[in-house]
């Protein structure tokens, strides 16, 4: 039998490597794809962020930070649902794929060897949002309450998001960047934050910063960020790529993010969203010396049903257009996240989180035999 602490740890890395999609340090990248192209068809308008306006105007500098997180276990009014995915994310890739037209891949890449006929799809709208309709599945039989406990983390002080917009209007503006950073140890674990609009008391992660110390140079930034409709869009849908560069228990991730994007309601911080896309084989790659510090090693029960969630659930195209490619196998998950955030206070003094640096063992023997005691 599998130890729970290895299921848990389980449920941790592969939901931190979802979350790293905007909790990590990365760069744009405008990387150009050589596949075919083929713009299907979508069955109607898919869901999309709000377009980039016209104009632009005159804002004022707010900081955010995130409060709740949502993976797709629990509606966006907090009620257990097992449909909640089909309404967190975007449609990444155009089109709307129907569990009928799943069976036979139709208008979409090729399934998996071995997944399920209804892989491909959709949520609402054309939704793509794979992460939350299989793996999420796996991490909640693993770990029950694993949405609880990350939104409980952010309540209790131990880590959040700061968001920095730069700019920012209620109107149509298109030009609002924003700058993305690590915070954790509110008060230095002397009270729990409240989440008022003036309040500050989060430590920066200098593992955000370019340089570790300097707050006005972060990692994560969206220099080409706007608003519509009353929306903070963090740069226009589906283009560019997200280059990530995490650590997560001592080990060094890079994980490349297709069509990366955030947006979230300026005026109450609401409808948050992060959705974006990861090739399967490289998030495979990246998360496997993580497993491993945690015991969860390549051949035993645990690390091969995630391993095989991952690859099975693949129902984009890594570097294709609008990732899709009708000619070739999935190969990416689609991924989509919700969040809220609440105002709070300048943050551009506060104290720097110095990270300690982590030299873990890899726990894993040969045979890879840890983790699988009782």
């Amino acid at each position: 039998m599998i130890k729970r602490s290895t299921l848990v740890a389980t449920a941790f890395v592969v939901t931190a490597a979802a979350f790293g999609l905007v909790a990590a340090p990365g760069c744009g990248s405008d990387k150009a794809a050589e596949t075919v192209t083929d713009t299907g068809t979508s069955g109607g308008a898919g869901r999309t962020p709000p377009a980039r306006p016209a104009g632009e105007k005159s804002g004022k500098t707010q900081w955010f930070a995130l409060n709740a997180l949502k993976l797709g276990l629990t509606t966006k009014d907090g009620r257990v649902d097992a449909s909640a995915w089909k309404d967190y994310g975007y449609d990444l890739d155009g089109r709307s794929t129907t569990a009928e037209m799943s069976k036979t891949s139709q208008n979409s890449c090729k399934r998996r060897p071995g997944s399920q006929t209804k892989v491909l799809a959709d949520g609402n709208e054309g939704i793509d949002n794979n992460f939350g309709q299989h793996v999420m599945a796996v991490i909640k039989s693993l770990k029950s309450d694993a949405e609880e406990s990350v939104t409980q983390a952010v309540k209790d002080g131990s880590f959040t998001l700061l968001l920095k917009i730069d700019n920012l209007t209620t109107e149509d503006n298109a030009k609002a960047p924003g700058f993305v950073y690590v915070a954790n140890d509110f008060n230095k674990g002397t009270s729990a934050p409240t989440f008022s609009e003036t309040e500050t008391g989060w430590q920066i992660v200098d593992g955000s910063l370019v340089d570790g110390k300097t707050i006005g140079n972060p990692k994560l930034q969206f220099p080409s960020a706007y608003v519509a409709n009353g929306y903070w869009v963090s740069g226009d849908f589906g283009k560019g790529r997200i280059e990530l560069a995490i650590s997560l228990s001592g080990a060094d991730i890079k994980l490349p993010i297709d069509s990366g994007i955030i947006s979230f309601k300026v005026t109450d911080g609401s409808d948050g969203t992060i959705a974006g896309a990861m090739n399967t084989d490289a998030l495979k790659e990246a998360l496997t010396p993580v497993a491993k510090r945690f015991g969860i090693c390549p051949g035993n029960a645990t690390y091969d049903q995630v391993v095989e969630t991952l690859t099975q659930s693949a129902d984009l195209v890594s570097d294709a257009p609008n990732l899709q490619n009708t000619a070739v196998e999935c190969n990416a998950i689609s991924i989509a996240l919700g969040f809220t955030a609440k105002k709070a206070g300048d943050h551009s003094t506060a104290p720097i989180k110095v990270t300690e640096p982590s030299t873990g063992p890899d726990e894993c023997v040969e045979g890879g035999e840890a983790g699988t005691g009782g």
